[in-house]
């Protein structure tokens, strides 16, 4: 008889959770919480989120605003703001205990007027900064598996990290340049600056660089850049996938490739010679920088 209290307990149990949580996947989306911060004065952003999507878009007034799209209103799952006299920090709230059907996404309105520092993290949600044109101080921009999309933007710092993720950037100019990839992808329409790309095992896809740059894959990944202007000197190395370079016609530079077990080939093999596993050599009467490349098990191309 207790056997079949306790069996007539638990499915009692089992149907209530799932009519709850058959309630709460019915449930629509909507405008939960919105928050107004005034900027003037402030030269600090942080937002910060767990697997919830993040939209940037520019704010019509000076103001920065927050606004979380959920389809449960709580107010314990409202954003938890730090405020000093130079920052404002936004983190996310709290979730119901059962996260089936519970969803929340967050528009971010920023300023034109807004030229400091913004940091943006999330865990596994999409950070969107495509419909914006962003001129900032810095931008940091951290996201463990999510995807990061960028438009149109203008710094004198940019640092994106990912872990598995993927980072699409757009055109984006800045006095330095520093992306970080475990194995997500990298494709970028045009990066403008001194740039450090490193990564693990990701592949990374530049279609136009201007600057000066330092790549490295430690372990694989593809590694293809197209510069359309050398200010300084490049590198570029990968321990067990190929490199593939576009130099422009015009430049002229010291080139040294260096390989263990792939092959080394260039547009301007005329003007270098081998050495055992090196091909070095000079292109152009006056050199302005120094082009290095090296694999240890894959191909190396690089062409003008």
């Amino acid at each position: 008889m207790q056997d079949k209290q306790k069996i007539s307990l638990c499915l009692t149990v089992v149907i209530g959770l799932l009519a709850l949580t058959g309630c709460s996947q019915g449930k629509a989306v909507q405008l939960a919480n919105e928050i107004h911060f005034p900027v003037n004065g402030i030269s600090g952003v942080t937002i910060s989120y767990d697997e919830e999507p993040i939209t940037f878009y520019e704010s019509e007034n000076d103001e920065l605003i927050i606004k979380e799209y959920m389809t449960e209103n709580k107010r314990s799952y409202y954003a938890k703001v730090e405020q000093s006299s130079n920052s404002i920090e936004i983190h996310e709230g709290g979730k119901p205990l059962l996260k089936s059907g519970f969803s929340r996404y967050i528009e971010v309105y920023l300023p034109a007027s807004y030229r400091d520092n913004l940091t943006v993290t999330t865990t596994d949600g999409d950070i969107d900064l495509t419909e914006m044109k962003a001129g900032l101080h810095s931008l940091k921009i951290d996201s463990t598996a999510g995807t990061v999309q960028l438009g149109d933007v203008e710094a004198k710092e940019v640092a994106l990290s990912s872990t598995s993720g993927t980072l699409d950037v757009g055109d984006l100019c800045a006095d330095t340049i520093r992306i970080d990839s475990t194995s997500g992808s990298v494709s970028c329409k045009r990066l403008d600056g001194d740039v450090t790309y490193t990564t693990t095992s990701g592949n990374a896809e530049i279609a136009s660089a201007v600057g000066s740059g330092k790549y490295t894959a430690n372990n694989s990944g593809e590694l293809h850049v197209v510069y359309t202007e050398v200010t300084g000197d490049v590198s570029f190395f990968n321990k067990n996938d190929s490199i593939q370079v576009t130099l422009p016609p015009e430049l002229e530079f010291e080139f040294d490739a260096t390989t263990k077990n792939g092959s080394i080939s260039t547009s301007f093999s005329s003007m270098l010679s081998s050495d055992g596993r090196t091909t070095h050599g000079t292109v152009g009467d006056n050199p302005t920088v120094t082009v290095y490349v090296e694999t240890k098990n894959g191909n190396i191309e690089v062409n003008q």
